[in-house]
């Protein structure tokens, strides 16, 4: 037993205890069930404890400029219902509803008490304000109606209660009215230009992701066409190397201009990070180059029919389909000697039908290769399927001749 450890306890079990005590000393005090404080989240934001003090003084000097000597003194109790009402709304963004209330609850009184007529119901129209911001256009609404019929109501019965049975002040119930609707006006518009400028920025977000998207897109079909051909070309060339040279020669020269096309392509790709558009973006006119490298690894690559004259954005959709397709039958169809390509335009649309001899297969297993060929249809508005045709597999794709 170790001298530090305590009677009947080992070491670890006096490790143990500490830990206990530290984890107890760092946990939380025991709440109330079913009683939620959370004190930092009802503490006010800087901002409005200023727009408090602000309208509590406009509110305050407001009202010794218009007071009459008719008037009841507005202080000490005048001064009191306008600080509680400004105290209310520097918590008018965590309870707006309650706030609006509250407001209601001092500004009212201060009018039926005969205080000096003031900007006091200024302070109702920014908590009216709040609650538009806050809820809907129709919720608002309802409420601001039933703010006014409140007021309105309570202000005759008081009036009523003091022996005034003639028409209520024409004077005050327009000011009731403009109170409210000030409040759920500026209010409504202020949220609805919160809610354009969170739908501008969202699709401004969504179009960042799609560029992203489709940059990723780019790079990976350079990549993997031009490193699939030069593997190919490699292992020609490695083959023949002893028994014909000249085809080994051809193979390393075959293996430079892929090189060289791929890193021209690679450049004009990442070019749209720095211009609107690439300069120099691939077509169905380049299917020679596909056709010709693809010729060098052994499978000859047929192109029948004409795609028209679509989009450029759709021809180069085109034009990636087509060489994926191709560059997975030189990779994968061992057996591969030739791939047809089908084009198109029949009516608004381009059709686009890539198929091989690489044998029958059962199922065609998803990758990255055949996920590209979904994303660049669809990234034009068109749709592409991937499925074993009689002979091998075949890719088929539908474009709109103008980019959706």
């Amino acid at each position: 037993m170790s001298p530090d450890a305590p009677s009947g306890r080992t070491p670890g079990d006096a490790r143990v205890a500490y830990v206990e005590t530290l984890t107890t000393a760092a946990s939380p005090a025991p709440s109330v069930p079913g009683v939620t404080l959370d004190v930092r989240s009802w503490r006010p934001p800087a901002a409005d404890v200023a727009l408090a003090a602000a309208l509590a003084v406009a509110t305050v000097l407001g009202t010794v400029l218009v007071a009459q000597p008719s008037d009841r003194p507005w202080w000490p109790g005048g001064a009191a219902l306008i600080v509680a009402t400004a105290t209310a709304l520097v918590w008018r963004r965590r309870a707006p509803v309650l706030v609006l209330a509250s407001t209601l609850a001092t500004v009212a009184p201060y009018y039926w008490m005969a205080y000096p007529d003031g900007p006091a119901s200024l302070m109702v129209a920014v908590a009216m304000y709040t609650v538009a911001t806050r809820l809907s256009w129709p919720r608002s609404t309802a409420i601001g109606v039933v703010l006014f019929a409140v007021w309105v109501t309570l202000d005759r019965l008081i009036s009523l209660r003091e022996g005034a049975v003639d028409a209520p002040d024409r004077d005050r119930f327009m000011w009731i009215i403009v109170t409210v609707a000030v409040g759920v006006a500026v209010g409504g518009l202020r949220r609805a230009q919160t809610a354009a400028t969170e739908q501008a920025q969202e699709q401004a977000r969504r179009r960042v992701e799609q560029e992203r998207l489709r940059l990723a897109r780019e790079v990976h079909d350079v990549v993997s066409h031009s490193l699939a051909m030069i593997a190919v070309q490699a292992g020609v060339g490695a083959h023949v190397a002893d028994r014909r040279p000249e085809q080994a020669v051809a193979a390393l020269l075959e293996i430079k201009e892929a090189s060289r096309a791929a890193l021209a392509e690679l450049r004009t790709t990442l070019d749209v990070l720095r211009e609107s558009e690439p300069a120099d973006a691939p077509g169905l006119a380049r299917l020679d180059e596909v056709a010709r490298v693809a010729g060098l690894a052994g499978v000859e690559v047929e192109v029948r029919g004409s795609a028209g004259r679509p989009d450029p954005v759709v021809d180069g959709a085109a034009f990636r389909i087509v060489r994926e397709a191709v560059t997975n039958a030189v990779r994968h169809a061992r057996q591969a000697r030739r791939v047809v390509v089908d084009l198109a335009h029949d009516g608004g649309d381009v059709r686009v039908r890539v198929a091989d001899d690489g044998g029958p297969v059962e199922a065609v297993t998803p990758g990255h290769g055949l996920r590209g060929l979904a994303e660049h249809a669809a990234a034009v508005g068109g749709r592409s399927t991937v499925a074993p045709g009689p002979d091998g597999v075949v890719v088929e794709a539908v474009l709109p001749a103008v980019s959706r």
